[in-house]
C-alpha cells in the first residue's frame, strides 16, 4: 500500500535507479521527492501502478528541507543505484 511517507522506487523510465519518498497522495497518484533532482519544490508526479513500493517508511514530520530529506535516505541506506 503505497502512502504518504512511504519509501519507493519507479519501475520503469529514466528514474527507475532512484528511491523517492511519498510526499502526498491524491487518488491514483503520488508526488515524490528525492531530495536532490526532485525537491520538495519541485514534485514528481506518478501513478502507483508504476511504483514498487521498498517496505520502509519515513517520518515526513521530521523532514522539512530537501537536504534533510536527503540525509534521511541515506541514512536508511537508500541512495542511487550505481550500475
Amino acid at each position: 500500500m503505497i502512502q504518504k511517507g512511504s519509501i519507493v522506487r519507479p519501475i520503469a523510465g529514466k528514474d527507475q535507479d532512484r528511491f523517492f519518498v511519498v510526499i502526498q497522495t491524491e487518488g491514483e497518484w503520488a508526488y515524490l521527492s528525492d531530495g536532490r533532482k526532485r525537491t520538495l519544490s519541485h514534485l514528481k508526479k506518478k501513478k502507483h501502478r508504476h511504483l514498487e513500493v521498498t517496505g520502509q517508511e519515513l517520518d515526513l514530520s521530521a523532514v522539512t528541507t530537501n537536504k534533510q530529506l536527503r540525509k534521511a535516505l541515506t541514512s536508511l541506506g537508500f541512495c542511487r543505484i550505481v550500475r
